[in-house]
């Protein structure tokens, strides 16, 4: 009997444990809206290699680690002293390996990137002791990761100030593409592959198809 009544109660707890919803998170979350769908990069698919070539005949090639439009947490913190959590948001994101890495090491702040996302239009995490500022107002930023080229700078944001204009690739016609420039480097390291950046020619839809070294070297995107 004893054992009939607690199966009975074994029951009802796991019958009432399952009809619990899990709390949802009081988060912002800055969505893509539909005016950002002709912002989109198209046509990355993972280990896919992308080939760069210049004047020389020359190549530089990246292969595609991550190829994802997802939603994505904002926190900081780490599992030992815990994290804040901020906001979701949005975002499409490309990363590529150079293929003179063997074997190509991953590490996200390492790579050639590009990051399309939806983030608050004023936004300060109070990481200096300042108070924490969260507009609910959104914008589209995009951003390239630029680390392998021995640039100087990290990464480099568009600001959509850059006059779209049109440049052919082997009898491509690109017709959005914003040139970039790009902070010259006051300590380049000659000996290093690929070299520091003058420009880098984006396109709004196929992403970085061309850049234009120190050396004067124009590469050029052959896929």
């Amino acid at each position: 009997m004893k054992k009939l009544i607690l199966f009975i109660v074994l029951v009802a707890s796991l019958s009432c444990s399952n009809d619990k919803k899990p709390i949802e998170e009081n988060f912002l979350y800055f969505q893509f809206l539909p005016i950002d769908n002709e912002y989109f990069i198209r046509g990355y698919g993972v280990n896919e290699v992308i080939t760069f070539s210049n004047q020389k005949n020359e190549d530089i090639k990246f292969k595609v680690l991550i190829s994802r439009k997802s939603k994505q947490l904002y926190s900081k913190g780490s599992w030992v002293y815990g994290s804040t959590k901020y906001f979701y948001y949005d975002e499409q994101r490309i990363e590529m390996g150079d293929l003179s890495e063997v074997p190509i090491q991953y590490n996200q702040d390492n790579k050639f990137y590009i990051s399309i996302k939806r983030w608050p239009v004023n936004f300060n995490d109070g990481a200096n002791g300042e108070p924490t500022v969260l507009s609910q107002e959104s914008r589209l930023t995009i951003n390239i990761g630029l680390i392998p080229f021995n640039t100087g700078v990290q990464s480099i944001l568009l600001n959509f100030s850059e006059t779209l204009q049109n440049l052919t690739i082997k009898g491509k016609t690109y017709i959005n593409v914003r040139k970039i420039v790009i902070p010259p480097n006051p300590y380049p390291n000659i000996n290093l592959t690929p070299k520091s950046l003058q420009f880098i020619y984006y396109d709004q839809n196929y992403g970085v198809i061309g850049f234009d070294d120190i050396e004067n070297n124009e590469w050029r995107l052959q896929n």
